[in-house]
């Protein structure tokens, strides 16, 4: 395992910040490995509360060891400033991929959610509640790997929380009704909620609710019924829709029991369904470009969400990171061979 000491590694280049801390691209002096280093901001490392919750994040992410949880390696204080060290993911998140590519097609949502499902299940078994899951907070392997990450507002059940009673915290887009509440008692049902609000910005382009200014979203958060997804997207498998809609419910015992029983109707959306759920009745209904973006990537489902996943990762990078295996270097060599005995038998 790396050191968790930060004179072992040699920083570099910026590649993230927040308004607590700044993430750098690093690298490890003895070994060569890479990693990503988060270093609490100067301005306010003093601040107790700020402090506190830094610590608990780095101790989260320690005791969270997950394949779709962002890994840590430990942390510490160097020169009065709170750091710790992770592991370093080169795809981006989920938000970069909605910036570049918009709405995405419903496979790669269901199998975004499958993963984050299992993180969150993951968490919630080991008491902690995420508070704050967003695109932002989805970050991705260039190997389509999706990973939950940034636990700095987590609410861990093992300990005290340091949030103040009554008080809110989150990111208002996806803040379910009891977190603008203040509720004392908010669980992990909550991060179900602000899942909802992620597979619906997946699939329409922008969160359920929007508004000029928090309140106005805070409103809509408790008292509107946010469109049903088959309504603005047809072609949306009803199996979908209505997972999100039970996500999206106001009272928390309304939502399903667990991420697992989420992660189970993701696992369900097969290929067979897509093909009864994206029939061409359905698509009478869908624009002509939309239709047509339908059937391209249709004829790509039975690659599976991870495959169409992976395909726009791979577009939006410039192409695949992976290595050339043996197989590939073996054909190039023989298309060289052909072409310099043709050059040969040809006097070329």
């Amino acid at each position: 395992m790396l050191s968790a000491q930060l004179d072992d590694y040699d920083l570099g280049e910026v590649i993230g910040a927040g308004t607590v801390g700044t993430i750098y691209r690093a690298t490890h002096r003895e070994t060569g490995d890479l990693v990503a280093i988060k270093k609490l901001h100067t301005g306010i490392s003093q601040d107790p509360l700020i402090r506190a919750r830094f610590k608990r994040e780095t101790v989260v992410m320690e005791r969270l060891r997950h394949p779709n949880i962002v890994r840590s390696m430990g942390g510490g204080e160097h020169d009065n400033q709170l750091f710790y060290v992770m592991e370093l993911l080169d795809g981006g998140t989920v938000k970069n991929l909605l910036e570049s590519k918009g709405a995405l097609h419903w496979p790669i949502v269901a199998e975004i959610g499958r993963q984050v499902c299992s993180a969150l299940q993951f968490a919630h078994n080991h008491g902690v509640i995420h508070r704050d899951l967003k695109p932002s907070n989805l970050f991705l392997t260039r190997d389509a790997e999706v990973k939950l990450g940034d636990f700095g507002i987590a609410r861990d059940l093992n300990s005290s929380d340091i949030t103040s009673s009554g008080m809110t915290v989150g990111t208002h887009a996806y803040m379910a009704p009891e977190q603008i509440t203040g509720d004392d008692n908010v669980s992990g049902k909550a991060d179900l909620y602000s899942l909802g609000c992620c597979l619906y910005e997946m699939l329409v382009g922008h969160p359920p609710f929007q508004g000029e200014h928090f309140a106005q979203l805070f409103e809509k958060h408790l008292r509107v019924t946010a469109p049903r997804i088959r309504e603005l997207l047809p072609h949306c498998p009803e199996p979908l829709d209505n997972i999100i809609a039970k996500l999206l419910e106001k009272q928390a015992e309304d939502r399903p029991f667990n991420a697992r029983q989420v992660q189970a109707v993701m696992l369900q959306l097969d290929e067979s369904q897509r093909t009864q759920e994206e029939g061409s009745p359905q698509q009478n209904d869908v624009p002509a470009a939309e239709a047509g973006r339908v059937k391209a990537e249709d004829s790509e489902a039975g690659n599976g969400g991870q495959a169409l996943l992976q395909r726009e990762i791979d577009m939006r990078f410039g192409g695949p990171a992976r290595d050339i295996g043996w197989k590939q270097i073996t054909v190039m060599l023989l298309a060289l061979a052909a072409v310099i005995g043709f050059a040969l038998a040809f006097g070329l």
